[in-house]
């Protein structure tokens, strides 16, 4: 097995087990949780409104599909879709403040149980993951071109 193929196995190995301990405690703390894939969109809005084409290219998913998220998080008070005003055939979706605010809680919620596992490592094991992390950011660029 190469260097890479063994890192990769170690990511996706790990990926599962932080996700399972901060998914509980979002669970618990929020009741209008979304799911991943909304949860995804959400994340993707934050950086700036998009039209619906651009939000299902980067999303990756169907035009249908995007559309279906979207509406269910409109239902939800999370987003709202405006027409552009260079183009009143375009829609422009963005993240509504009641959107913004619950992202924050539930970041703010996810970093607070992340921390408290993290406790038990010592200064120099969080500068080593600090330092694999760069890493794997590097590794991982942003997904869409903004």
């Amino acid at each position: 097995m190469t260097k890479q193929e063994t890192a990769a196995r170690e990511v996706l190995q790990t990926l599962p087990l932080v996700m399972r301990t901060i998914g509980p405690e979002l669970r618990k703390s929020s009741g209008e949780i979304p799911s991943p894939v909304h949860f995804g969109i959400l994340i993707m809005l934050m950086e700036g409104p998009l039209n619906l084409s651009d939000l299902a290219r980067q999303h990756n998913v169907s035009l249908p599909t995007a559309s279906n998220s979207v509406t269910t998080l409109v239902q939800r008070g999370l987003v709202e879709r405006r027409t552009a005003s260079h183009d009143r055939r375009q829609v422009i979706i963005e993240v509504t403040p009641a959107g913004r605010e619950m992202l924050q809680t539930l970041r703010a919620r996810a970093e607070k149980r992340v921390a408290e596992v993290l406790a038990s490592l010592s200064d120099a094991e969080l500068d080593q993951l600090s330092a694999g992390l760069a890493v794997l950011r590097k590794a991982f660029p942003e997904p869409f071109d903004r």
